[in-house]
């Protein structure tokens, strides 16, 4: 038996642990966790290994695996390996890290978690080894549905509820949307196979319509703006890992559908489209970045942060399509690598944050920053592996976050260089937003990392913080690793995943054994504008052993008590987390359109004796905007359609006898 068919049976063997006895519950629990870990595993192992030597030993479209079950199949191309491996590594780290973690469910449904963490993985895993549309279909809902009922595990939540159903029928408008895709492509080629889509003869017209629909769906899954609005929810709701697991991995199964349409089915045939995507995909690079900055729970950031870096792919898949339908097929590489990149990247990078997240739940009890502070004397490598992870999010040097930045901005300025005069426009609005972007993000996570784990302790939850078990530092410690990795030795990544376009062929030289080279302008070895991590490194870590040497023998520093006016600093005198985001959002007032209330806890007297608690709350606009309205529109004319309810058994059959006349007179017709 191919290993690539052992996973799906040991996400099936961990799902049965659903089955076991309450008695064996935690039993059930590790065994299940077992099999997931062990099942991504050689997910990663098989996959990984098909795309580091595919290029070499197999043709660009050669099959991992194919199998056929009446209507079903299962196969998988290049553009499928790279996904499996962020499926297969991110299941392997967080299966480790739920061990400990999801310990804290026993006896509320711990086995229905572990199995149903089993069962995600597995549906995932059918998404991308799908060969026709039946069965991606199928795995799609099945994805689906167990999300929401994850998402849904602390139901006795009536936030949590609300989060799920949002998300329930958010995701099924997607599904429908590529559903009329699929239906589309194969009511054209009698098939719904994915060989006789990628040989379909459609009409132009009737592309952009596919192209229309596949995009709005995966968009939606993606969480772009302005189809985002289940992830803030959806993400907080949910256990911690899960979170870890739906950003890091299920997100990048929606950029796997949109890419095989892309690439396969539709092909890239106007510039609107590219256009579409990448202008799409700068606005919710920005604006994700600029409300994750306005939040004040931890999970809620991190969930906006995905906004944005899903942004960033999508605004590097729309550089690379506009790339190709200019003729550029060599430049357009650098943008298509730049979205498997930063893929891979953050994902690695979204894991940790929000395992790192859950370890702060585990330890406080609370999701909100503003009660935090000083957790870095109580949790040192939770807050170190932390503060890798923020640094990679905003994109500084040595971390695995700068890469696929790095790469899209290279790819944007290929495109200001060879395109015309209107894409130079789009282009300049695209650098400005990038810009805008890489700042806002910086100061999200000096502001996440700052309040939450630096200075002192700003309430009494902190006292009882702890640092983790060994299964969650340890699955932190492994991501934290790989990001170091990648960001000082990137050049084995880049490589792997441009051989996924080129066969192993480096048409576009991007990166050297210790270099990534600066593509933008076509001169391919300009060696004079790559960026060597390696340098960097060594010069940073001289800087640092120089500032540690001044620090402890007392050359440099000396420590005084902070001027306060005559008096002591408190913990309340530090600088919260609404007021350090508060410059910016004085600045972006006309965007985020900020709401304060005060709230009068005690009023015995109009002047004296009153006891105050200001509130400030910023608001989504797109849901303020957009869904409100859908919504209370819906609900009025579902108002006015309860008018012909009236339960009476003969009105109904009047309704009957009229649909039945109405028919005939039709059939007459």
């Amino acid at each position: 038996m191919d290993l690539i068919f052992l996973s799906p049976l040991l996400f099936l063997l961990g799902t049965a642990t659903i089955l076991w006895p309450k008695s064996l519950e935690m039993a059930a629990h590790y065994v299940g966790m077992m099999f997931a870990a062990v099942g991504s595993a050689v997910l990663l192992y098989k996959s990984g290994l098909y795309l580091i030597s595919a290029g070499v030993l197999e043709s660009a479209d050669g099959w991992l695996v194919t199998g056929r079950w009446g209507s079903y199949s299962l196969n998988a191309d290049l553009w499928s390996a790279p996904f499996l491996v962020i499926t297969g590594l991110a299941g392997f780290i967080i299966s480790l890290y739920g061990m400990d973690y999801a310990k804290g469910y026993r006896g509320n449904g711990l086995r229905a978690l572990t199995g149903q963490w089993n069962l995600f993985l597995l549906s995932m895993v059918m998404v991308l080894l799908a060969g026709d549309a039946f069965t991606f279909i199928l795995a799609w809902e099945v994805m689906a549905l167990v999300s929401f009922l994850l998402v849904n595990h602390e139901s006795s939540k009536k936030e949590t509820v609300s989060a799920a159903y949002q998300y329930m029928i958010m995701t099924h408008l997607g599904t429908a949307a590529i559903l009329v895709a699929f239906y589309i492509l194969g009511s054209g080629v009698g098939s719904f196979s994915f060989t006789a889509f990628c040989n379909n003869k459609l009409p132009a017209d009737v592309k952009h319509i596919v192209f229309c629909f596949a995009f709005a769906g995966f968009a939606l899954k993606s969480g772009l703006m302005p189809l985002h609005v289940w992830l803030p929810n959806a993400h907080p709701a949910a256990p911690s890992h899960v979170s870890a697991l739906m950003s890091g991995v299920m997100l990048k199964v929606a950029v796997y559908g949109f890419g095989r349409f892309v690439f396969q089915f539709i092909g890239i045939d106007t510039l609107w489209q590219g256009g579409l995507v990448m202008t799409v995909g700068l606005i919710s690079a920005f604006l994700g970045v600029l409300y994750a900055n306005m939040e004040k729970d931890m999970k809620r950031i991190l969930a906006y942060s995905s906004v944005e870096n899903m942004g960033i792919i999508f605004t590097g898949f729309g550089c690379g399509m506009i790339l190709k339908h200019l003729g550029l097929e060599a430049l357009s590489l650098v943008a298509f690598t730049a979205v498997l990149v930063h893929a891979f990247t953050h994902s690695l990078m979204k894991c940790l944050l929000f395992m790192s997240a859950g370890c702060v739940m585990h330890a406080t009890g609370s999701k909100n920053i503003e009660i935090m502070g000083g957790l870095a004397k109580k949790m040192p490598w939770t807050a170190f592996f932390t503060l890798i992870g923020s640094m990679s999010l905003a994109s500084l040097p040595f971390t695995g976050g700068l890469v696929g930045e790095w790469l899209t901005l290279q790819s944007l300025y290929t495109l200001a260089v060879n395109g015309g005069d209107e894409i130079r426009l789009l282009v300049v609005f695209g650098l400005i937003l990038m810009g805008l972007t890489g700042a806002l993000a910086l100061g999200c996570f000096v502001r996440l990392f700052g309040v939450v784990f630096l200075g002192r302790c700003r309430s009494k939850t902190i006292d009882k913080a702890h640092e983790q078990p060994f299964f969650m530092v340890l699955a932190l410690g492994i991501e934290a690793a790989l990001i170091i990795a990648v960001g000082i030795f990137p050049s084995p990544l880049v490589a792997a995943m441009e051989g996924i376009f080129t066969g192993g062929n480096a048409v576009v030289p991007m990166a050297t054994d210790f270099a990534l080279l600066w593509s933008g302008t076509g001169n391919f070895y300009n060696q004079l504008s790559a960026y060597c991590p390696i340098i960097f490194a060594v010069i940073g870590l001289a800087l640092f052993g120089l500032c540690y040497l001044s620090i402890m023998g007392n050359t440099l520093v000396r420590s005084e008590v902070t001027w306060n006016c005559g008096t002591y600093p408190t913990a309340r005198q530090q600088y919260s987390a609404t007021g350090f985001s508060k410059p910016l959002r004085r600045a972006f007032d006309f965007i985020l359109k900020p709401r304060r209330e005060k709230v009068y806890l005690e009023k015995e007297h109009d002047y004296f004796g009153r006891i105050m608690r200001f509130n400030l709350f910023v608001p989504d606009r797109f849901t303020d905007r957009l869904y409100h309205p859908i919504e209370h529109f819906m609900v009025r004319i579902s108002s006015t359609l309860l008018m012909i309810q009236q339960g009476s058994v003969r009105l109904y059959i009047a309704y009957t006898m009229i649909a039945m006349v109405a028919v005939l007179l039709w059939g007459v017709m």
